[in-house]
């Protein structure tokens, strides 16, 4: 029931996001721009500036599309684990505190934590089984049943012998 009601609330700014970044590039192109200077140093090719404008818009049409796949329940775990990571380096990307002072600096850094309060909840949910068991707990729960199950036959086997014996 709760996972109902906090999904969609945990993909709501995902999605407000992604929809101002592909109606606005324009207003995003600061931000892409220092995520590609960093990519740049890394090796990867700058594209042109009117690339730019497309990339913001792609990428905001996946945090638009994983919010709404997050807030409908559809794929929830992949797309909160999407969400999560793609809000790594657009919050690092929008709040270069370390370039910035004074008060610039402190709401850089308060917008962080809240972007990095969000990151924490997109990989709670990315985990969260909907009340089923793990692959990991269901393998121990199987071969601990098959342990079981083998320590039982053996049980039988030996009173067999020990009956035959006549002990």
């Amino acid at each position: 029931m709760i996972s109902a009601l906090a999904r969609p609330l945990l993909a709501a700014p995902f999605i407000a996001s992604g929809i101002d970044a592909m109606m606005k590039p324009k207003e995003h192109r600061e931000a892409a721009d220092r995520a590609l200077a960093v990519a740049e140093s890394l090796g990867v090719a700058r594209p042109a500036q009117s690339s730019v404008d497309l990339l913001t818009r792609a990428t905001g049409a996946v945090f638009t599309v994983a919010g709404l796949c997050l807030a409908r329940g559809k794929l929830p775990r992949s797309s909160a684990l999407v969400l999560g990571g793609m809000q790594i380096p657009i919050a690092l990307a929008r709040n270069p505190f370390w370039e910035q002072k004074g008060q610039e600096r402190r709401n850089s850094l308060t917008a962080l934590v809240s972007a990095a309060g969000l990151v924490g909840g997109a990989l709670i949910a990315s985990q969260d089984r909907g009340g089923k068991p793990s692959l990991g707990w269901r393998a121990q729960r199987l071969a601990k049943d098959a342990r079981s199950a083998a320590s039982d036959r053996l049980d039988t086997a030996t009173n067999r012998l020990h009956i035959g014996d006549g002990r």
